[in-house]
């Protein structure tokens, strides 16, 4: 008996898009850079009054490295795959949008309470730090969907 024979679907194995990794790479890297950022700010809080607490360099900083590291990732994934996607098909793109979608539906309903905030007249920092969390919600959760949909049976 072959291998096949005995493991049928052994050999069916999709590979995984460019679009896919970027996928995974944002699941990873943004909630990284988002715990790293919480955890660097947030405990000031217990020293200094939130107006006081120095958080726009540490929030740049996490924004950037989920940027470099989205590209730097795809780029090391892409020479180490060597598998020569280049072009993305009809569902690569449909799950991009869903997943979008997703994102988008999640920031614009999360947006709502920043502007219950900014009708409170809440301190700047509570304001950008709930824009910050919302928009790393969604996208996390933007590939989380994209991720099921690939992995998934993905209807469009």
């Amino acid at each position: 008996m072959t291998s096949h024979e005995l493991h049928p679907g052994a050999d069916d194995r999709v590979t995984m898009t460019f679009e896919e990794r970027n996928a995974w790479l944002s699941l990873i890297l943004i909630p990284a850079t988002s715990i790293a950022y919480f955890a660097v700010v947030f405990p000031r809080l217990f020293s200094q009054p939130a107006s006081e607490v120095a958080w726009i360099a540490p929030m740049l900083w996490a924004i950037g490295a989920s940027i470099v590291g989205t590209i730097v990732g795809s780029i090391v994934w892409a020479i180490v795959a060597r598998d020569g996607k280049g072009e993305s098909d009809i569902r690569d793109k449909q799950i991009e949008r869903y997943g979008d979608r997703l994102a988008q539906a999640i920031t614009a309903f999360g947006s709502a309470g920043v502007l219950v905030l900014v009708m409170v007249e809440t301190d700047y920092f509570w304001i950008g730090n709930a824009l910050y969390l919302i928009g790393a919600i969604g996208a996390t959760l933007g590939s989380i969907a994209r991720i099921r949909a690939y992995r998934g049976s993905f209807n469009g």
